[in-house]
């Protein structure tokens, strides 16, 4: 009998590509696996954590599942294109071309969901670690690249309303008693973490608040709607000098009116511009005439607007914890990024906060 009768022995290329087949095939079932498994976990946070617009609202600040899905599905396309921070840093140091990253922990969706709990519902990075099935250094750069993504995408909106749109959005109560303002400001601080060097403390010590803290400018519309936002500066600031370095002015023209509370010595810098400052009347006499009474009751009664706003942006529960100073590189994107996502709530309720008859 010949080898013939049982069949003829495999060629030896033919064996090493049957098993370069199966271990190709092998590594598709694992990279299914692990693509299933991470679905699995994706579909149980978001339905377990996300029952009702309550729960939206505690977990991402925005009013509605609706209104989630509107923003994401607008800003899905470029967000599909984001370079995790850390790669970025990387490829920044090579000057090569960037691409996107091609392998995620999470799906997209899962990302922005979670840089949301660490933002708006002010979750610790170890235990949306543990809700996402992942490292503690992994949401840490999750966290960041969305900061910085975000901080990119929403800063080019145009969010500064001309005259005419501030015209047209202008509760009537304004146009009875300030029908010149263009914005409403004030300033607003959140705390961080005390720094180990003496400089840095003095720097960063506000006396109105006694504690080391980050202090920020925000500007509304008579609408309501945040319009401007500084960056962040050290406490020790003031206001004047941080109107000053922050670009508002820049924005100003002949005949806006800022209004703003007696704190803000910034007549002059508005003149300059051709601006003028809106604040309650000081009092020269024993007491207030009937007419500077009425006046400082309605500015004050305005001015509230603005400290709504920023009560707003100090519900994003990330700024209700101090801002640790391994936050310091990316505190201005977060800071922006809450401002103006305040936005997406909809218009601030003017019932029962603007002046009446």
């Amino acid at each position: 009998m010949t080898e013939h009768d049982y069949g003829s022995a495999p060629k030896p290329g033919a064996v090493d590509a049957a098993a370069a087949r199966i271990q190709q095939l092998e590594d598709e079932v694992k990279e299914l696996t692990t693509e299933l498994s991470q679905l699995k976990v994706s579909q149980v946070l978001f339905h377990r954590f996300c029952v009702s617009d309550k729960d939206i609202l505690f977990y991402t600040r925005f009013t509605s599942r609706d209104v989630f899905c509107y923003f994401w599905e607008a800003i899905q396309p470029s967000a599909s294109m984001v370079v995790y921070w850390s790669k970025a840093q990387k490829k920044g140091q090579t000057f090569e071309p960037l691409s996107p990253s091609p392998t995620r922990r999470l799906q997209l969706v899962d990302e922005f969901f979670l840089f949301c709990c660490r933002v708006a519902a002010g979750l610790q990075e170890k235990v949306l670690a543990d809700m996402f099935q992942v490292s503690v250094s992994t949401v840490s750069r999750v966290v960041i690249t969305w900061a910085n993504y975000l901080y990119l995408l929403l800063g080019s909106l145009p969010i500064w309303m001309s005259k005419q749109q501030v015209k047209n959005t202008m509760p009537s109560k304004f146009v009875q008693y300030s029908p010149d303002v263009r914005v409403v400001i004030d300033c607003t601080e959140v705390r961080c973490q005390n720094p180990s060097s003496l400089t840095l403390q003095s720097e960063v010590f506000s006396s109105y608040k006694n504690t080391t803290t980050f202090k920020g400018l925000i500007g509304i519309a008579p609408c309501g709607a945040v319009t401007f936002v500084s960056s962040l500066f050290t406490g020790s600031i003031s206001d004047r000098e941080l109107t000053e370095r922050s670009g508002l002015l820049d924005l100003l023209e002949p005949g806006d009116g800022c209004m703003a509370d007696k704190g803000f010595t910034i007549e002059k810098l508005l003149a300059d511009r051709g601006a003028t400052l809106i604040i309650p009347p000081f009092k020269m006499t024993a007491q207030f005439t009937k007419e500077d009474a009425l006046k400082t009751q309605a500015i004050a009664r305005l001015r509230i607007l603005v400290e709504r706003a920023i009560r707003r942006v100090k519900e994003y529960r990330i700024w209700q914890h101090t801002v640790p100073l391994t936050l310091s590189g990316t505190v201005n994107q977060l800071w922006t990024v809450c401002c103006v996502m305040t936005n997406f709530q909809g218009p601030l309720d003017l019932k029962g906060y603007i002046p009446v008859e």
